[in-house]
C-alpha cells in the first residue's frame, strides 16, 4: 500500500447511477453522491461528530511520533462521497425500477468467510458469479424484502483489480455495515441436522420468554450440545473483519434489537444441501441455553460461546459523548485475537471500531508488535492511558530491539472501562523503544505486611475465608461456574494478608481503601451486566463486625475519625467484595508502601509483576514511580512502573503493581514545591521528575 493516496480526493461527480450487467444472473448498480449521502445519513453524522478528536489525536501523535502521524489521514464526509459504493440485484429486481428510476433506499449487507485452502470442502462450488454456493445465494435473495432492496458483498462491490478502490472501500467500511438496513451472516462450513434445526422453533422473535426458565429434556439437551459445538467452531467468528462488520452493526442498538426487520440474519448450513435461517435473538439464546446444559453435565466452566466476545466492551452509545469515551484498547484487543490476512487491515478494523474520523494510508505492517505500537500510540493520543497501566512480564520487541511497550495480559481482553478523553499533558516524546514523560517517584520502597497482624484475622474468620459466588441475573448460569470453581483453600493466603495489610494498617486506611473501591472498582465494573449489584452477603455480617472490633482499638487510640465514615454496613460490604473470586486480581502479592510522613500514609501495593527472569536479580536499586497523567487514577491498572536505573533520568521498565488505598499525593507534591518541604518532613517522600523509560 502507499500513502500517497489521498482519499478526500474529489472523483467524478456521478448525475446519473451507472448501470452494469454482471454475468448471466446480476447486475451492479454505482450510486451518485445524492443516494449514497441518504443512505449513509446516519452513518455520516457519526463520522462527522469525531471530527475534533481526530483532529486532537493527529495532533498528539505529530507531538510524540511524527513518522506515526504520517502514516494516517483524516477521513471525512468527503471521503465517503468520494468512494464508489456499487450494490447487486438479480437480473428480475430490473424492472421494478422502472417507475422509480435507479434510485436506492436498503441495501442489506453480507458477512461472510472468503474461500481459502483451510476454509470449506475441496468440492465446494461457487454458484455462478456470486462467491458463495447455491443455497447460501438462494437464502439471501429470499431474505430480500423488495426487489429494490440491494445487496452488498466485497467480492463483487469492490473492484478487486483496483488497490485504490480496496483503499477508499476499507476506508468506508464501517459506514457501509452501519448503514445497511440488516446484516446477514453466512456460517458455510455449518450443517445441521434435522434433531438441531427443531431448536429453532419457540425460539423467535415473538417468543421471548427466559432462556433458562425451563430444564430440558435429555434428547433436547443432546441436540442443544451438538449445535453449539458446531456453531462455535465456525471460522467466522473468528476472522477480524467478520469481528468488525458484526460490531459496526450496532447489534446492541434498539434498532437492532427490538425490530425483527433491523436483528442480523444467521444463515447456516443444513443436510441435505440446504439452509436454515435464524435472527441473531434466536441463535444467541440457543447458544446461551446450550452453555447451561454444557454447565451441568460437566461441572465445571466451559468455554464460552465465541459470539457473546463481539459485544464485550464494545460502546453502546455515542463514542465521543459528554467527555468519556468507549476503550480504544478494547477494540485493539479484540481485534488482536482474531484471524485477518493482511497486517494493515488490523489496524483499519482497529480504528473504524473506535469511530475516529481518520484512515490508515501507510505501507506494510511487519509484525504483531508493530500493530502493538501504532495501536497504543493511537489509543494514547487519544487520552485513554490504559496502554500505560498494562503488563504480562514480557516486551514488545521493535526493529528487534527491546521497547518500553509490554504486551497485553489477555489476548482477547476486550473489556475496559471508559475513560475521559482528556489529553495527556505529562507526556513528552514517545519512539519505539523508549517514553519520555513526567513521573512521580517515590523514595520508599515497598515493605512486606507485618505478619503479626494475620493471627487478627483468625478473630474475624476463625476457620477458612469462604467465597462469595456473585449474583447474577440467571442464576445457576454457566456464569456462576466461571467465577467459581477453585477452592477456599486456594485463595486463603492471598486474601489473609490483604485484610491483615487492613488491620495493621489500621480504621482510616481501611476506610479509605473501601471508598476508592467501591467508587473505581464496585460501580463501574462488578454492579454491571450479568451480574447482579454487589450486596452484602448475609453470612458475613459476623465478620463484619469483628473486623471493626480489630480495626477500632488501635484507630480510637489515635484520635483518629469516628465509625461513621466506615460503618458496619460498609464493612459487611468489603468483607463481601473481600471474598468475592472477581477480586483476586485487586489483592494478590499485597505489600505496604509509604508515601508521605503521617501515620496512615500508607498504600496498599498489590498484583506485582515482574519482567521474566528478573525476580532472581538484585533488586537493590529499583525505584517505583507512577506517571503524572495516572496519579489521581485510583485503582486504575497496573499503574504503578518498577524501575531500574541505566543512566542520568534514563531507566528500565522491569515490573508493575496495582496501588490502592493512597492519598491525595499530588497534594503532597504541591506542598513540596510549595513550602520548605524539610520542615514537613516530605523532602524525601515524593517528586515529580521528568525521565526516560525503555525496556
Amino acid at each position: 500500500m502507499s500513502n500517497d493516496l489521498d482519499l478526500n480526493a474529489g472523483l467524478p461527480f456521478l448525475d446519473d447511477t451507472i448501470y452494469e450487467p454482471l454475468g448471466a444472473e446480476l447486475f451492479q448498480l454505482t450510486l451518485t453522491r445524492r443516494n449514497k449521502a441518504e443512505i449513509f445519513e446516519y452513518a455520516l453524522s457519526t463520522l462527522s461528530s469525531s471530527q475534533r478528536k481526530s483532529a486532537s489525536v493527529i495532533a498528539n501523535l505529530h507531538k510524540w511520533d511524527p513518522s506515526v502521524a504520517s502514516l494516517f489521514t483524516q477521513r471525512s464526509f468527503d471521503t465517503i462521497l468520494n468512494t464508489p459504493f456499487r450494490l447487486i440485484f438479480p437480473n428480475s429486481s430490473l424492472q421494478s425500477f422502472e417507475e422509480t428510476g435507479l434510485y436506492v433506499r436498503q441495501y442489506i449487507a453480507v458477512s461472510y468467510c472468503w474461500r481459502s485452502p483451510e476454509f470449506l470442502s475441496d468440492d465446494y462450488r461457487r454458484h455462478g458469479d456470486w462467491p458463495i454456493s447455491k443455497p447460501f445465494v438462494d437464502a439471501i435473495l429470499e431474505d430480500k424484502d423488495h426487489p429494490r432492496e440491494g445487496i452488498w458483498m466485497d467480492q463483487l462491490c469492490i473492484d478487486q483489480g483496483s488497490t485504490e478502490d480496496k483503499l477508499r472501500s476499507v476506508a468506508a467500511m464501517d459506514v457501509i455495515y452501519k448503514s445497511c438496513i440488516r446484516l446477514v451472516v453466512l456460517l458455510e462450513d455449518v450443517t445441521l441436522d434435522t434433531v438441531e434445526i427443531e431448536l429453532v422453533k419457540g425460539r423467535g422473535f415473538g417468543d421471548r420468554k427466559p432462556v433458562l426458565s425451563r430444564k430440558p429434556g435429555p434428547s433436547e439437551a443432546s441436540a442443544l450440545i451438538s449445535f453449539y459445538e458446531k456453531v462455535n467452531r465456525a471460522r467466522w467468528w473468528d476472522r477480524a473483519w467478520c469481528f468488525h462488520e458484526f460490531n459496526v452493526n450496532e447489534p446492541w442498538s434498539d434498532k437492532r434489537q427490538c425490530n425483527e426487520i433491523h436483528n442480523a440474519t444467521f444463515i447456516i448450513g443444513a443436510v441435505g444441501g440446504k439452509t436454515i435461517k435464524m435472527k441473531w435473538f434466536t441463535l444467541s439464546s440457543i447458544m446461551v441455553e446450550a452453555l447451561n446444559v454444557l454447565l451441568e453435565e460437566s461441572g465445571h466452566a466451559v468455554s464460552a460461546f465465541k459470539g457473546q466476545n463481539i459485544f464485550i466492551g464494545v460502546d453502546r452509545g455515542d463514542k465521543f459523548k459528554d467527555g468519556w469515551h468507549a476503550s480504544l484498547m478494547a477494540r485493539y484487543n479484540g481485534v488482536a485475537g482474531k484471524g485477518c490476512s493482511q497486517m494493515p487491515d488490523r489496524l483499519s478494523i482497529m480504528i473504524n471500531m473506535c469511530g475516529l474520523g481518520l484512515a490508515y494510508a501507510g505501507g506494510a505492517i511487519k509484525s504483531m508488535d508493530d500493530f502493538l505500537y501504532i495501536g497504543v500510540l493511537l489509543a494514547l493520543a487519544a487520552g485513554e492511558a490504559y496502554p500505560m497501566t498494562t503488563f504480562d512480564g514480557t516486551h514488545a520487541s521493535l526493529n528487534g530491539k527491546p521497547t518500553w511497550l509490554n504486551h497485553r495480559t489477555t489476548t482477547e481482553f476486550t473489556v475496559v472501562r471508559r475513560f475521559q478523553g482528556n489529553s495527556l499533558n505529562s507526556v513528552y516524546r514517545i519512539s519505539p523503544q523508549k517514553i519520555t514523560l513526567d513521573l512521580v517517584f517515590f523514595s520508599n520502597m515497598w515493605e512486606s505486611i507485618d505478619f503479626t497482624h494475620m493471627r487478627a484475622t483468625y478473630a474475624v474468620f476463625p476457620e477458612t475465608i469462604p467465597t462469595t459466588t456473585p449474583d447474577n441475573h440467571y442464576q445457576g448460569h454457566f456464569l456462576d461456574a466461571m467465577v467459581s470453581n477453585h477452592p477456599d483453600e486456594l485463595y486463603e493466603e492471598i486474601r489473609r494478608t490483604f485484610l491483615a495489610g487492613c488491620v495493621s494498617n489500621g480504621y482510616n486506611f481501611t476506610a479509605r481503601l473501601w471508598k476508592q473501591l467501591q467508587h473505581n472498582v464496585v460501580i463501574p465494573t462488578y454492579d454491571t451486566g450479568n451480574y447482579k449489584d454487589l450486596a452484602p452477603n448475609p453470612v458475613l455480617l459476623t465478620a463484619a463486625r469483628r473486623l471493626l472490633e480489630q480495626l477500632l482499638p488501635i484507630t480510637s487510640l489515635l484520635s483518629l475519625p469516628s465509625p461513621e465514615i466506615f460503618s458496619l454496613q460498609d464493612a459487611h460490604l468489603f468483607i463481601t467484595w473481600l471474598t468475592d473470586p472477581r477480586s483476586i486480581y485487586y489483592i494478590f502479592f499485597t505489600v505496604n508502601i509509604r508515601f508521605g510522613r503521617q501515620l496512615d500514609d500508607l498504600a496498599f501495593l498489590t498484583s506485582k509483576k515482574m519482567v521474566e527472569g528478573f525476580e532472581k536479580q538484585c533488586t537493590k536499586n529499583l525505584r517505583l514511580a507512577i506517571p503524572k497523567d495516572l496519579i489521581n487514577e485510583s485503582c486504575m491498572g497496573l499503574r504503578v512502573w518498577i524501575l531500574q536505573p541505566k543512566g542520568e533520568s534514563e531507566w528500565r521498565l522491569v515490573g508493575k503493581a496495582l496501588l490502592l488505598g493512597e492519598g491525595d499525593l499530588m497534594d503532597i507534591v504541591k506542598r513540596k514545591q510549595g513550602h520548605d518541604a524539610k520542615d514537613e518532613g516530605e523532602s524525601d517522600t515524593l517528586w515529580i521528575e521528568r525521565a526516560t523509560v525503555g525496556g
